[in-house]
């Protein structure tokens, strides 16, 4: 064979293998590196998981998951997987410091999961458990759990109703430096015509004076 031919040869053999190792990868569908296995050696699903852990990577098809176990547990939330989150999100909250953005998640999907429960008493439980997940997290200064504080107090939702304290928090909220840094709207009018309806006579002085003389629980990370 001359040279030239065989040349020829050996770069058409290799163009067909080329094809057709594209046809098969093309039929695997883009993987993000390092984010749903351990292609990328990075801190994807399989690192953590806890031991007892659920499988992260069959509950969402979201190809842009975020891959940290906060974010992870966030995505979950919002998707609606909260039996899912919960596990993760316990063992976050739990932590002191930095993770408010975890304890505010976890008290919502509480009250998520409340409204499936058909047992009265356990919805009661874990709506009280939640109240106590966000207002930990508006203590520690977290913008998202102080706003929320204020819906929880006037609804009465895990705690007994109490406008003064709705008050309260809605004041923190507005003077809430992170918000204010972020340019992030204060309360909607209807929450604060809902407010403006109860806070009657003394009570919204009651509730000024509530919120100069709070303190701040620790620095909050999360925002």
């Amino acid at each position: 064979m001359k040279p030239v031919i065989a040349i020829a040869a050996v770069l058409f053999a290799t163009a067909c293998s080329t094809a057709a190792s594209a046809q098969v990868m093309g039929g695997m569908g883009d993987v993000p590196t390092g984010q749903y296995g351990n292609q990328g050696g990075g801190a994807g699903y399989d690192n953590y998981s806890g031991g007892d852990g659920p499988d992260l990577r069959k509950l969402t098809n979201k190809p842009k998951m975020r891959n940290d176990p906060e974010g992870i547990a966030e995505d979950l939330r919002l998707e609606g997987h909260c039996d899912k989150a919960l596990p993760i999100l316990r063992r976050l909250a739990n932590n002191t410091t930095g993770y408010e953005l975890s304890q505010f998640n976890l008290g919502l999907c509480l009250f998520d999961l409340a409204k499936k429960d058909k047992d009265p008493a356990q919805t009661a439980a874990m709506n009280k458990e939640g109240a106590q997940w966000i207002l930990t997290a508006a203590n520690a200064g977290l913008g998202q759990a102080q706003q929320e504080a204020v819906v929880l107090y006037l609804d009465g939702l895990g705690v007994t109703a109490d406008p003064v304290e709705a008050g309260k928090w809605a004041y923190l909220y507005h003077d809430n430096g992170s918000r204010l840094v972020l340019g992030q709207p204060d309360i909607s009018a209807d929450l604060r015509g809902r407010l403006d309806a109860v806070l009657v006579g003394t009570k919204r002085k009651e509730a000024h004076l509530r919120a100069d003389n709070w303190t701040q629980t620790n620095a909050a990370i999360d925002n």
